[in-house]
């Protein structure tokens, strides 16, 4: 389980996370979601001991990060994908990794069966694309079979068929009892894989709830009616239902239960072609939740590090080589080559 409390980050005048307190659960799929600027890659950056908080505390099974003794066993972590030296294999890049963090060479190979990298290991890291570079980066992350997993953007880069690998793989994780925290703006896709959401703006919690919660709460319950008379509508109208017309064709009732509208088909020997209930999409939702939340309206804004004009990060962008230093455990997937990608602190 991993437990935040009270946690506060600042970079001058810049507040990134404002005394945010939550918990993300061991055996379920967590979306942490905010608009840009909101706080999150600080938030992982905190959790992992690369920054220091102002005030509050993050635990990661009890304890915090830079007391564990071999953290690689209790947190895996990907913030970038692209954070592997070029001329190094897959499979070395792992094995410096198991090396500096005493974990068993017996892991590499299976790890890396586990993300389907098993036939390319050989392969200089400088080759391979941005998506066998996140499975990489995955496998680095389970390398120590840890309880808790934060992975940042872990599906950028994948094709289709390596999106489904991704959100089935999270799912099994999750099933066997750990703390899985995905942080993701595909809002599709967080929407068919997340259990539960912790969303964020302006470094503080908006909603920590359910993803079906969120969604019913943000989004009232209508119906999707479609008919192959055109004057239905005036009948729901007139029944006490409220119908609205939808661009996909058909119209959204709300105000009348399923039974009573397939009834008013029936006595009307009108054919329905479609009932089916519909809410908004999460990312409809998301938009509304965060809209007083979001950073950037078309200028720039404050509280992201590396945007001319805004106070950057401290201290990130020269961790370098941070996946393979014993101490540090291995955040695989943190880069020191870019400081704008290294600093995105209140991201």
């Amino acid at each position: 389980m991993l437990e935040l409390r009270g946690l506060t980050k600042r970079y001058g005048d810049v507040t990134a996370v404002d005394d945010l307190s939550c918990v993300f659960p061991p055996g379920q799929v967590t979306g942490f979601l905010g608009p840009n600027g909101a706080g999150k890659t600080t938030t992982l950056l905190l959790a992992l001991g690369l920054q220091r908080p102002d005030a509050g505390t993050v635990r990661v099974g009890g304890r915090r990060y830079t007391a564990l003794n071999a953290p690689m066993r209790e947190v895996g972590a990907l913030l970038d994908a692209q954070a592997v030296h070029p001329n190094r294999s897959g499979r070395d890049h792992l094995r410096a990794l198991a090396a500096g963090n005493r974990l068993p060479t017996a892991r590499v190979g299976e790890v890396l069966e586990r993300v389907g990298l098993s036939a390319v290991a050989g392969r200089r890291a400088g080759t391979f694309s941005l998506g066998m570079k996140q499975r990489l980066g995955i496998a680095a992350a389970l390398l120590g079979d840890p309880a808790v997993l934060l992975l940042d953007e872990p599906i950028n880069g994948l094709d289709p068929g390596g999106i489904a690998w991704v959100r089935t793989l999270l799912r099994e994780l999750a099933a066997e009892g750990r703390t899985v925290v995905l942080s993701s703006h595909l809002m599709s896709e967080m929407e068919q894989t997340a259990d539960h959401l912790i969303v964020i703006g302006r470094g503080r919690v908006i909603a920590d709830t359910s993803l079906t919660a969120f969604l019913d709460r943000a989004a009232p319950a209508g119906l999707l009616v479609r008919a192959e008379d055109p004057g239905f509508p005036a009948a729901l109208s007139a029944a006490g239902g409220s119908v609205r017309e939808v661009p996909e064709g058909g119209w959204l009732v709300s105000g009348l239960p399923a039974y009573e509208i397939g009834r008013l088909a029936l006595n009307r020997r009108i054919v329905l072609t479609e009932l089916s209930p519909r809410r908004g999409s999460l990312e409809e939702v998301f938009m509304s939740a965060t809209a007083s939340s979001t950073e950037f309206t078309g200028h720039a804004g404050a509280g992201v590090p590396g945007v001319p004009g805004v106070p950057g990060v401290p201290g990130v962008a020269g961790v370098a080589g941070v996946a393979g230093v014993a101490g540090v455990a291995g955040v695989a997937g943190v880069s020191g080559g870019d400081p704008v990608r290294s600093a995105r602190g209140s991201r």
